[in-house]
């Protein structure tokens, strides 16, 4: 099955993130996750296939701590959970579960994310100050909570909203684009919305590294111009593209899952070199002109000067 090779590919990464983490793809290893979770589904009608994988994650689960690095322990936790959740319809697909859950301080699933999970993924140098790793996987946590937690409130009150641990806040705001789409801010009643009114957004990312990229990212804090967001758009898309490229596997998944994406990357970068190329000839055509006309005026004071 292709997704053993997935799983087998996903636990080399971790094992490179512990040993050689100058040498880990951070792209490849998302996608490769990414690429299990989506057919985590299919197994709830292939109770054979389950059960190979169910067996094959926990000898993969077994031959290390999880508490070898906060990467594995984050990553284990969230699949497996997802694994149970999505795979295990009849209670024979839960040994890898099973022994996860047995090494959790809280046993119930949202509440040990909520306060176990989370606050790691926040802490100061967590995930070796990966912020694409950190922001993927509040955003799997927040998925998960959203298919099988509670559901959001969407008229939450200012008040109770910044009651919240921080960490809890970024779940709540990450639920609600999920959930309410992403143009929250357009709307002058949401939470947002308010919540940038009364520059609450400003003061709580001056707190949190963290927190200020994600408001940044989301569009919540006020931006600086416009080259500044290009040049910080391009630099996420060189990242992705350089993670394509990182190994045959990983780009062999990215081509059976995300051709589409990769049409509309391959059509941004060509728009970005094109304006990378014209903005400036145009500024220098411009600046041309503007001399000529300065020289213009200057020999016609000359001339005015000398009669």
């Amino acid at each position: 099955m292709d997704i053993k090779r997935y799983i087998q590919d996903l636990f080399g990464y971790l094992d490179r993130y512990e040993t050689a983490s100058a040498q880990f793809e951070t792209e490849a290893f998302l996608q490769t996750y990414n690429g299990i979770i989506a057919v985590l589904h299919s197994l709830r009608d292939q109770r054979n296939d389950a059960m190979a994988v169910d067996h094959f994650l926990l000898e993969r689960i077994q031959a290390a701590p999880l508490t070898s690095s906060d990467l594995r322990l984050l990553t284990v936790q969230v699949l497996i959970t997802y694994f149970e959740s999505e795979a295990d319809t009849d209670g024979q697909t839960n040994q890898a579960y099973s022994y996860c859950r047995g090494l959790r301080a809280v046993k119930q699933d949202i509440p040990y994310f909520e306060n176990h999970l989370l606050p790691a993924i926040f802490e100061e140098g967590s995930l070796g100050n990966n912020l694409r790793l950190r922001e993927f996987l509040v955003a799997e946590i927040a998925r998960y909570m959203g298919k099988f937690g509670r559901p959001i409130d969407p008229g939450i009150t200012p008040e109770k909203f910044q009651a919240m641990p921080d960490h809890l806040k970024v779940v709540e705001l990450t639920r609600r684009r999920l959930e309410l789409g992403t143009d929250l801010m357009a709307d002058r009643t949401s939470l947002e919305f308010h919540l940038q009114r009364v520059d609450a957004f400003t003061r709580w990312s001056a707190k949190n590294a963290f927190v200020a990229h994600l408001l940044t990212k989301w569009g919540y804090l006020k931006t600086s111009d416009f080259w500044s967001r290009v040049k910080s758009g391009f630099a996420g898309l060189l990242g992705k593209m350089k993670g394509a490229f990182s190994s045959f596997g990983y780009f062999r998944l990215i081509m059976n899952q995300r051709n589409p994406a990769y049409v509309f990357y391959g059509v941004l970068i060509v728009v970005f070199v094109f304006l990378a190329i014209y903005v400036p000839m145009k500024w220098q055509q411009y600046g041309q002109e503007q001399l000529q006309e300065f020289q213009q005026r200057t020999q016609q004071s000359s001339n005015a000067g000398g009669r």
